[in-house]
Formats: C-alpha cells, structure tokens, sequence
C-alpha cells in the first residue's frame, strides 16, 4: 500500500498542473492491468472532452466520433449520468443484452480496437463528471480485486481532489452558434421526426425505437432516411454533432 500512497500524493501535488491527469493515471496502474487508457470530462448538455489519451492503436478520428455523439450510447457514460452508485465497474458489468449486436458496437466500439474495457466513474458535482476508461486490445482488462477496497477507499479523496482541479483549470466556453444551428435544424422536422431523433440522441438504436413507438423497423429506417435529407447529412455521427448542444426532451 505504501507505493500507492506515495503515487497519491503526487496526484493531490499535481493539482493545476499539467501532471494532474497523468498523475491519476499512474495511480491508478495500481489496480487496473490494461492496454489503453483515455480520460473524458463530462459536463451536463455538452460533449466530453479528452483530457488525456494513452492508446496505442487507438485513432483520433475514432475518439471524435465518441465525442460527436457516440458517447451517448456508451453504457459506462449512461451508469454515470443515470445517477447510479457505479464508480468502479467493467464492461461486463455494464453492457446490455445485445451488446455486441448493437447499433453502438457496429458503428463505433469495434472500431476502437478494444476486446475489453474497465472504467472509474466520479460524480464531481451534479453538473459534472469524470471518466478514466482502461482497456485492452488482446484480452480482458486485469482488476486487482484483493486491491479494490483501498481504491473505493481512496475515490472520496480523489473526487474532491479532481473536482478542486477542474475549478482552478475550467473547461473552454461552448460556442453559440452551435446551439443556434441545432436548434434551426430542429424545425425542419415533422413532430413524428423529432420524436425518432430525441429517440436516437438518448442512445436508442432503430429497432427499440420501432418498439417504443410501435412502428415497423422499415418505418424507422425510413424516417432516419428523410431526416438525413433533411438536415443534408449522411451519418449518426452528423447528427450528433448537428445537434449535440442543443436541449432534447426526452421522449415518454
């Protein structure tokens, strides 16, 4: 235990530095075996940001398509912004029934590389959270579970470290014109249109939107085809960074 109370203490040093996120991640080797690692911030009604990536294969193109909206399917993002009591948890633990045959894993997660994922999920204040994502190219993430308890033990204290740290360095300001472009784009759509498309911002794919609205699959792909046209776009992705930033009522 004494090497991870000395790496520790490098991350409440490194608070307001550069070293902050760095510091956290050697931390965190403690307990974790694993390939990659990336770090997200998120903020609520905003895209995350990157604030550190350690991948080996892993594209930027591929971390941008997670940020333009892929995010919102991401089972680990939905157990953090769900409110649950999830802060250390795999993707086994997480992922639904389907995964692997979901929309998200076909048009994203496969592209990533990773076979296995492990994350540590941090409530900072109702608005805010952080992320750090570990995962592994050729096997499944290492736990340390005989070392688990020290870490749950020690999140309180990094909690308020890391929430000490995004107050002294906040995040960049949003930029308006984003929010005013979405919310243009909104209103060439068909009530039945912005329905599908709330539908898919909160991460539903084509066929539990056919079952939610009780319409045929065809009629979803359907409706996505003329919302593209609509909007000039050609992908999910486009979509999502459309209309990302902008307020979405969540349908009943």
């Amino acid at each position: 235990m004494d090497i991870q109370v000395e790496r520790l203490s490098a991350v409440v040093d490194a608070v307001a530095s550069p070293r902050f996120y760095p510091s956290l991640l050697a931390w965190l080797e403690g307990f974790f075996a694993f390939d990659s690692a990336i770090v997200y911030g998120f903020e609520r009604g905003q895209a995350p940001r990157c604030l550190m990536k350690a991948e080996r294969e892993n594209s930027d193109a591929v971390n941008q398509l997670y940020q333009q909206g892929a995010y919102l399917q991401d089972p680990f993002y939905q157990a953090l912004n769900g409110g649950g009591s999830h802060e250390v948890c795999t993707l086994r633990q997480l992922a639904p029934c389907g995964f692997y045959h979901s929309d998200y894993y076909r048009n994203f997660y496969r592209k990533t590389g990773w076979r296995d994922e492990a994350g540590v999920l941090l409530q900072l204040t109702p608005q805010r959270g952080l992320g750090v994502f570990f995962g592994s190219a050729h096997r499944a993430v290492g736990v340390r579970y005989p070392q688990l308890a020290d870490l749950r033990g020690a999140l309180t204290l990094v909690k308020s470290v890391a929430r000490l740290h995004g107050e002294v360095v906040p995040a960049p300001a949003r930029a308006e014109s984003q929010d005013e472009g979405g919310a243009q784009a909104r209103y060439l759509l068909t009530p039945r249109e912005r329905e599908i498309v709330d539908l898919i911002l909160a991460g539903h794919g084509s066929q539990q939107i056919a079952e939610r609205l009780f319409i045929s699959l065809g009629t979803v792909k359907n409706h996505r085809k003329h919302i593209y046209s609509k909007l000039n776009i050609a992908s999910q992705a486009e979509l999502f960074s459309l209309l990302l930033s902008t307020p979405q009522r969540r349908s009943a």
